[in-house]
């Protein structure tokens, strides 16, 4: 548990002092109005990240995911469905998260995305997800889940082989490389014996009055493991055409986050210049599930989209509807901001971004669960939800002496210890 804790306040100082891993560029050759982002500044991308595996085309050698792993794998426009093989037991709640990364600047089309199912091997059909990038050329990281969840009537409740299918929807017009992919499996145990798993609770009804006051700077990730870590209040960043910059806001049981960004105006080089779905926010929960998404069209004047998670609890699991659903756990809740590439072609640089972030109720007593939620969500430094230190880290900004004399501590102790290998298993 130590161990844990100071792993992850390590990996939150170090995004709070803005230290980030070297980005990787985008490759060269984008297409487009990709092309005129290209003369600017380059855009950094997510590049996936742990143990490399190879989907198969047949379940017969599909190769086997374990949770707390995290896998990449690439999936190219003509090879139709890739499987891979998964054991789940009957106690566990078992989810499973895909992201597709093309590269900026790729063509995309509309409807282009990926479609998941998840089946056991006896011909259950579990559950199934898709997402596209509602926009032509819109080319950015998005992902959906699968998910497995004990209790209630769904179906697939028993221990059993299972498969999870993930297929390449693209246009014959579409960028056919191959696209980068993040798995992630993640187990959540039951509750104990007896525990009352509490109410449902729907989203508020009404949209609160967004965060004013000073904008403090941050830096948004450029993928959801090195997210920039938001607070209550005011912050602000910038983002390039064709980039998606990552962010995460700590919400606890029965609280509900409101996030307004606001898309500045920006230094113009063309007259009339619009894009129609020019700037875009979406939502993922800790499990890396889509919630929700906004977007607003952008000529390069002010422009202002709003994002909200679901109001967080334990039974909202039971409930219809994907927003509401994705609210089951606490945790780190995710931002993704997108700028379009088209808008490249009218604007110079990046666009201004103000993120007004407001936390609605108290934060409430979660369920008593049969073991630790947190532990195998396969984040590297991933801080684990109800750490009062990483809630406090989360809603306000440490002060230069304090990260260093905090640094210095954790960075101690790491030095004496090797660092624990990644594990999964029940």
């Amino acid at each position: 548990m130590i161990r844990r804790a100071l792993t992850s306040v390590a990996a939150a100082l170090t995004l709070l002092a803005g230290v980030t891993a070297p980005a990787v560029v985008a490759a060269a050759g984008t297409p487009a109005s990709a092309a005129a982002a290209s003369a600017g500044p380059a855009v950094a991308s997510w590049q996936p990240q742990g143990e490399r595996i190879r989907g198969r085309a047949s379940t017969a050698d599909a190769p086997r995911l374990e949770p707390g792993v995290l896998y990449q794998d690439t999936l190219a426009a003509d090879e139709g469905a890739m499987y891979y093989a998964l054991d789940l037991d009957a106690v566990h709640s078992s989810y499973l998260a895909v992201f597709v990364l093309p590269r900026p600047g790729a063509a995309v089309a509309y409807g282009d995305g990926i479609e998941l199912a998840l089946a056991s091997t006896d011909g259950t059909r579990c559950d199934s997800g898709r997402r596209t990038f509602s926009a032509d050329g819109a080319a950015r990281p998005i992902g959906t889940w699968v998910k497995r969840t004990v209790g209630g009537d769904g179906p697939c409740q028993e221990a059993h082989a299972y498969v999870l299918e993930v297929t390449r929807v693209s246009r014959g017009t579409s960028d056919a490389a191959p696209w980068p992919l993040q798995i992630r499996l993640t187990d959540e145990p039951a509750l104990t014996a007896g525990a009352a798993p509490g109410p449902a609770l729907s989203p508020a009804t009404r949209t609160p009055v967004p965060a004013t006051g000073p904008a403090r700077d941050v830096t948004g990730g450029a993928d959801l493991g090195r997210a920039g870590i938001l607070g209550a209040g005011v912050w602000k960043d910038e983002v390039l055409p064709g980039q998606t910059r990552f962010y995460r806001v700590p919400v606890g049981w029965g609280q509900q986050a409101f996030a307004e960004v606001d898309f500045a105006n920006a230094e113009g080089t063309r007259p009339g210049g619009f894009s129609g779905s020019g700037v875009r926010v979406e939502v993922y929960n800790p499990r890396w599930a889509f919630v929700g998404t906004g977007t607003a069209s952008y000529r390069g004047e002010q422009a202002s989209v709003t994002a909200t998670t679901g109001r967080v609890a334990y039974a909202n699991r039971y409930e219809s509807g994907d927003a509401v659903s994705a609210a089951r756990f606490d945790g780190w809740y995710y931002l993704a901001v997108s700028v379009h590439p088209e808008v490249a072609d009218f604007v110079a640089g990046a666009v201004p971004v103000t993120l007004r972030v407001v936390l609605e109720g108290a934060e409430q007593a979660g369920p008593s669960y049969d073991g630790d939620p947190d532990e195998g969500l396969g984040l590297p430094g991933g801080p684990g939800s109800g750490n009062p230190l990483l809630h406090a880290l989360g809603f306000a900004a440490l002060g230069a002496g304090v990260v260093l004399l905090l640094s210095l501590g954790v960075w101690t102790v790491i030095a004496r210890r090797a660092p624990a290998a990644a594990s999964g298993g029940r």
